[in-house]
């Protein structure tokens, strides 16, 4: 056992002195040390501890925080191997020898919770397979375990309620059959890619067998690996005839969810029908339990969805008579009442309160029928449609009378509010707003009228103000914008003047401040521009408190030349100038109106319009030539001339015109001084 102390020794090594030593190091191994376990990565190691064997493990990258795997007492350690015996993750199995008899235990981990758990429903196949035997080894095991029906044996099945059933041993048993998937057997062996399910008995008592069914799941195996699947028990019940799928059950009888060992349905079968007392469950379906009698629901039954809850009567399997329902919907409100079933069918009073509300009326023929009172409002169904005079709630108090047929709006539409004052008015055809539709304020004074046709705002929509006065005037087409586009101040002067064409503002239009003063004033042309398009064109000029502030001249949504004004003082801030030649000259102003300094470049870009090229100057181009620069007084601050883009020479003066400094080349003679615009 030299290798036990050596590993010890090379792992502190490992892990040097600034990092916590492995949990195997130092300890004496009863095998040797196994790194990254095949379904888990983890770190096995078996320890000898005071005359015991113990398997500990760690997933963790420092391996100083081992979980126990199990405790295998005074024992060698012969092998350590796994097999795929599901779907799932492989089996991790132990085969060990203690005082001179083989054992083996088998382990599955858990993804969810990063553990080992043991899997004693397959332990008493693995007894029996140790039993007696003088020599084991790891391919004999498997090859053993690899000739029992197909299980998934880490699946934990609930209580069934029945002793005989919990006690199940399903790793024994003897194998009836496979079935497809529309319970037919099968005749194949082995039974292939079809065997949805298999059935094994287990005992047999007055000619009636205790028997399982195993369900595989749905999910196929991969193309190219075994036939591998996560059967699981489906139903234990004693059947008569267990080679029938279904059909003979007779007894104690039990069902799985699909999705696990969940208790689905419990009670028992008399000559292959239900009898007496019977509860099912399932995560979708809810909880019900009653009686059945010959194979029919009879008496009283309780049935549960989620929170809510019925409880009636049931005769020959159809509802019967008043059932009383309840539910909480989440600790939101508390919903009872009752509704009234004639052979399975809704015929009758129904009443449901709902937070203190209640909603009632009668049913015939499993639709509403007749006067109800419903959370909508109140009004007749007739066949489950609305038919006739309703008045709806809505929202703060407001109601709304209208009449229905075949559960659509038909004609007027009158909402009032809480006081009864009339607010809206709405006109409809088949459910769909068609005709006028008029707002009305708290005070009862018109607010806007518009009208619809199939839905959509068509012609003319205009809006008013509390005290009477136009304040829009607005054209829709199809439910947008199209034809004159008016608003109006309080005092009736215009906010907005234009025309909307398909949706978009085309020709001139103004727009006023609440003063009635022009706020802005431009044009919108339609053009082609990689597709249709409608952007500006021409002058736009902007004011404030009616004077002019800006100015730009756009040409097919580029802009141009533009002024910039102080609107206060009238002079000029900035502005850009267009040339002949694709000169552009860029100013800015002092207050006192004397030039500031004075860019001059070149250039332009083309544009694409209807199809023609067209110069645009949006952008600056390259500086060119002279840039100037003032002092206040007019007299020259800096001088610079631009070649090709580049500095040939810059002098600065003080406002005497003395020059201050230059560049080590001399500009020619210099201009005139601007003194002003």
């Amino acid at each position: 056992m030299q290798w036990t102390h050596s590993l010890g020794l090379i792992a502190c090594l490992a892990f040097g002195s600034t990092q916590a030593a492995p949990f195997y190091a130092g300890k004496t191994l009863a095998h040797p040390l196994i790194i990254g376990l095949a379904e888990s990565q983890a770190t096995l190691a078996f320890i000898k501890q005071a005359g015991s064997v113990k398997g500990y493990y760690s997933i963790e990258p420092d391996e100083s925080q081992p979980q126990l795997l199990d405790d295998f007492g005074d024992a060698t350690i012969e092998s350590v191997f796994n097999i795929a015996l599901d779907d799932e993750s492989l089996t991790r199995l132990v085969l060990f020898k203690q005082r001179g008899q083989y054992r083996v235990h088998a382990y599955r981990y858990d993804e969810s919770d990063h553990l080992y758990q043991r899997l004693e429903k397959l332990q008493p196949a693995l007894e029996r397979i140790a039993k007696d035997r003088k020599k084991l080894d790891a391919p004999t095991v498997k090859q053993a375990l690899r000739q029992l029906t197909p299980l998934n044996y880490s699946v934990f099945y609930e209580d069934s309620g029945f002793d005989e059933f919990n006690q199940l041993d399903h790793s024994a048993g003897t194998l009836v059959g496979y079935f497809d998937q529309n319970g037919q057997p099968i005749t194949a062996h082995p039974p292939g890619a079809e065997q949805y399910s298999y059935k094994k008995t287990f005992a047999e008592k007055d000619g009636r067998f205790l028997t399982a069914t195993y369900w595989r799941g749905e999910a196929p195996a991969p193309e190219g690996e075994p036939l591998l699947y996560s059967y699981r028990a489906s139903r234990i019940a004693w059947e008569t005839e267990p080679r029938r799928f279904t059909g003979s059950e007779d007894g104690a009888y039990v069902e799985y969810s699909d999705s696990g060992g969940a208790v689905a349905a419990q009670g028992t079968y008399a000559h292959g029908q239900r009898t007496g007392e019977w509860s099912f469950s399932s995560p979708d379906e809810g909880w019900t339990h009653g009686r059945f009698v010959d194979g029919k629901r009879q008496g009283q039954w309780t049935e549960t969805y989620r929170w809510q809850s019925a409880t009636g009567e049931y005769r020959d399997d159809l509802r019967e008579g008043r059932w009383v329902q309840s539910y909480d919907e989440g600790g939101k409100f508390v919903v009872t009442g009752f509704q009234t079933y004639v052979h399975g069918v809704l015929n009758g009073p129904s009443e449901e309160k709902v937070d203190r509300f209640i909603e009632s009326g009668s049913y015939r023929d499993n639709k509403r029928e007749g006067p109800w009172v419903t959370q909508a409002g109140r009004g007749n169904f007739e066949n489950g449609l609305k038919s006739g005079p309703w008045i709806l709630k809505t929202d703060k108090g407001h109601s709304q009378s209208v009449n229905f047929v075949a559960d659509k709006k038909e004609g007027e539409l009158r909402e009032t509010d809480a006081n009864g004052v009339l607010v809206l008015i709405e006109h409809y055809t088949a459910d769909v707003l068609s005709g006028i539709r008029e707002g009305y304020s708290h005070s009862g004074n018109l607010q806007y009228s518009q009208q619809y046709e199939n839905g959509k705002r068509e012609g003319r929509s205009l809006g008013y103000s509390e005290d009477g006065k136009l304040i829009s005037d607005i054209s829709w087409h199809n439910d947008r914008y199209e034809g004159p586009h008016l608003t109006f101040l309080r005092d009736g002067t215009p906010a907005t003047v234009g025309r909307f064409e398909g949706g978009h503002f085309v020709g001139l239009m103004k727009q006023y401040d609440q003063d009635g003063a022009l706020f802005e004033e431009a044009n919108w042309c339609r053009f082609d521009k990689l597709g249709s398009t409608v952007e500006r064109c021409g002058k736009q000029r902007r004011f404030t408190h009616g004077k002019l502030s800006w100015e730009t001249d756009f040409l097919f949504g580029s802009p141009q030349g533009s002024i910039e004004y102080n609107y206060e003082t009238g002079q000029k801030i900035r502005e850009k100038i267009i040339g002949d030649n694709d000169q552009i000259t860029q100013r800015t102003y002092y207050d006192n109106g004397q030039i500031e300094c004075q860019k001059n470049s070149v250039g332009f870009t083309w544009m694409t319009i209807n199809q023609q090229q067209v110069k645009s100057h949006e952008f600056d181009g390259q500086l060119t030539g002279e840039q100037l620069c003032y002092h206040r007084n007019g007299a020259i601050k800096s001088r610079e001339l631009i070649d090709n883009g580049l500095s040939a020479c810059r002098i600065v003066y003080d406002e005497s015109g003395k020059r201050l400094s230059s560049s080590p080349t001399d500009c020619a003679a210099p201009a005139t001084a601007a003194a002003g615009q």
